[in-house]
């Protein structure tokens, strides 16, 4: 349905690692690795304040001048992190209309991480997130050891930014009434009444367009481009004192990555590029063929796979015989945000079916269980479904909608059509039921015209020649940005290396082992060949039902900081404080927290509600007499997750057992972890 389709090439930080994962007290923390305080680093850049008014003025420059003001960061620290220490915050301050140096003033919030011990290296990492329209800092605490803090290794500062309208800047040209209306939507109900497709789809156009009016009497609104944001990007480094820099750019990103290359290739020093955007291609035209490439990709690598092929036979006929019985009788379920833990009831049709796996296969993590995502949809279950739509809803509020709608209303309804894309559209039967309703097509050419963001220079729409050394990521199921707009962009930039990487979806960068070695190496060294040889072992793991859990062993813990020690199942990942995963896939929300801290068990209780998203506190299903500890037990089912809870009270402590599983693996996991976890979970002393 219209308000649920693809709506831009945002790459989000929060990744769905721990999607779903319940944080069921005030003690479980993110499952983030613990940073050790850096020493305080020496200053790596010049920060140029604003002269004093009876300051002589200098000649005028050749482009308007931009300064930086330190400022307390205005996001949630990643853990680890210590401000004026580990990470520096502030603003850059840039005239509003680029052609205007006398025009207003508008703040773009940057936040520069350092490494331990100090910048090695005098040319820092700048990131440029995608979109258009992601921010970079307001869930920056939930993926930074995951996708940004590995880069320190390279001995740089990582500076991270909010773009022009985005986010933490200001202004930032929100629509949240257009982000309400979408979580209205999931049930197609609006006031009581039951909104066709159409109806929706108006009722979109016209909450942004309302939006739009809003905006842009706050700002212009054709000041909000590639262009603009480009010059941003170079009056950041010379406003920090930095001869050279290095990009990083993902999605919409790697499209301003370029626009800086074009405008300012003096002060580059190198560019990654992951899920390349080049200008030239047309996202509108070319989105169904990219789109139809992916599921080919996904049906077509779970036949060749042996394994996966015999537990999910047919799954291109099961996939669309799926999506046409929705689309007769959609399906109703209810989805929870995963931040928020406020329930939604949704009701899906085919046309959002396939919406919902071409968003899926944006994820690298997700891509494995699609299969079994599939086969769950044609026997009635969408527990997987509402699962990551949870994590997917929390993560709206990321992207700043008119900075998307300004971008590419500009420099991509410019140089297309409704008749073009309705031509391509006709050739791809299948998908046409839901892009024939997407934001970023048919939508938008009922959006632009009435956006007043104006209209592109033609260089916008023209390919990129530069020698600034380029490493262009790209994912074998990318479901927006193919491998080959990578290798088209690659063309003309005679010391770039375009590489895909199987497995992966949209934004390879962040991903463990070998595509993010190789950014790092990359910058280490931006002029060596890249060293591929790790992409031929990165073959895909697809999950398929193991029938059974396997053999686990327990093992001793001790943590000195709860006064606790107890038992965990050997092998799993301590991913907090307390907080063991088991981590056979990107979808194995398997854990168990065994944590302690000053409270009592009613308190604890009262707080496991809200953090489970229940109506009312659970009541206890038994007792369990263990070490002398008395633990009153509950179970409660979350999203089709069994949450097993036990709970015990001694000398002001009270501990905690919580196991996490999945309902088909609840029983066994149930006498192998979760009971011996109970009997063994003491305090020190």
């Amino acid at each position: 349905m219209r308000t649920r389709a693809f709506v831009g090439l945002a790459v989000f930080a929060l990744l769905l690692a721990n999607c779903g994962q319940p944080t069921p007290t005030e003690m479980v923390q993110a499952p983030t690795a613990t940073m050790e305080p850096a020493a305080t680093p020496e200053p790596t850049a010049t920060v140029q304040p604003e002269p004093p008014a009876d300051t002589p003025t200098a000649e005028p420059a050749a482009k308007p001048a931009a300064t930086f003001q330190s400022a307390p960061c205005p996001m949630q620290l990643p853990a680890g992190q210590i401000e004026a220490e580990t990470v520096e915050c502030g603003y850059l301050l840039v005239p509003l209309d680029r052609a205007d140096p006398a025009s207003d003033t508008i703040r773009l919030a940057i936040a520069i991480f350092h490494p331990s011990g100090g910048a090695e290296h005098p040319d820092p990492i700048i990131y440029l997130a995608g979109g258009p329209g992601g921010s970079a800092l307001e869930f920056l605490f939930l993926g930074f050891d995951v996708a940004f803090a590995p880069l320190l290794a390279t001995g740089r500062d990582l500076i991270l930014l909010d773009q022009r309208g985005v986010g933490l800047s200001d202004p930032a040209l929100d629509c949240p009434e257009v982000t309400e209306l979408g979580r209205d939507l999931l049930d197609m109900e609006v006031e009581g009444k039951l909104l066709s497709a159409d109806e929706a789809g108006d009722l979109y156009v016209e909450k942004v367009l309302a939006c739009a009016g809003d905006l842009g009497a706050i700002s212009d609104l054709a000041a909000y481009n590639t262009p603009a944001n480009a010059a941003d990007i170079d009056d950041l480094r010379l406003a920090l004192g930095y001869d050279q820099v290095n990009l990083w750019a993902t999605s919409y990103g790697t499209r301003l990555a370029l626009g800086v290359i074009r405008d300012y290739p003096e002060g580059l020093r190198s560019v990654a590029l992951d899920a390349v955007y080049p200008p030239d291609v047309d996202l509108y035209l070319e989105l169904p063929a990219n789109a139809a490439r992916a599921f080919d990709a996904l049906f077509a690598g779970c036949a060749a796979d042996a394994a996966c092929n015999a537990a999910f036979p047919d799954l291109e006929t099961v996939f669309w015989d799926t999506v046409d019985r929705l689309n007769e009788t959609p399906a109703s379920f209810e989805i929870m945000d995963g931040l928020t833990r406020e329930r939604y009831d949704a009701l899906m049709s085919g046309d959002d079916l396939v919406g919902t796996l071409l968003s899926f296969l944006y994820h690298t993590e997700v891509i494995p269980s699609l299969p079994q995502i599939i086969y769950d949809a044609a026997a009635g279950n969408y527990d997987l479904v509402a699962l990551i739509q949870g994590s997917l809803i929390a993560q709206q509020g990321v992207v700043s909608l008119g900075m998307q709608y300004s971008v590419e209303c500009n420099e991509e309804h410019t140089f297309s059509s409704l008749n073009e894309y309705e031509a391509v559209l006709a050739g791809y039967p299948q998908l046409a039921g839901f892009l024939e309703n997407a934001a970023v097509g048919t939508l938008a050419f009922e959006i632009c015209p009435e956006w007043g963001s104006g209209q592109a220079d033609p260089i916008e729409n023209e390919p990129v020649a530069s020698e600034v050394p380029a490493l262009l990521l790209t994912g074998e199921f990318d479901p927006v940005t193919p491998p080959a707009w990578a290798e088209h962009a690659a063309e003309t930039l005679p010391n770039g290396t375009a590489i895909e990487y199987p497995g992966v979806g949209h934004g390879a960068s962040v991903v463990e082992g070998c595509p993010r070695n190789m950014v790092i190496s990359f910058f280490n060294d931006p002029t060596a060949a890249p060293d591929d040889a790790c992409v031929a072992g990165m073959a895909m793991q697809w999950v398929v039902p193991s029938g059974e859990v396997q053999a686990i062993e327990l093992e001793p813990f001790t943590n000195e900081a709860m006064g606790i020690r107890g038992v965990v199942p050997t092998g799993w990942t301590e991913a907090a404080p307390g907080v063991y995963a088991r981590a056979s896939s990107g979808l194995d929300v398997t854990t168990v927290i065994e944590q302690a801290a000053p409270g009592t068990a009613a308190a604890l209780l009262a707080a496991l509600k809200g953090q489970l998203g229940l109506g009312e506190a659970p009541e206890s299903v038994g007792e369990r007499e263990a070490n002398d500890l008395t633990w009153m037990l509950y179970a409660v089912e979350v999203q089709g997750i069994a949450v097993d809870i036990a709970l015990a009270e001694s000398d002001g402590l009270v501990l905690i057992v919580l196991l996490q599983s999945a309902m088909d693996q609840h029983s066994a996991l149930y006498e192998a972890v979760f009971l011996p976890a109970i009997d063994a979970l003491v305090p020190l002393g």
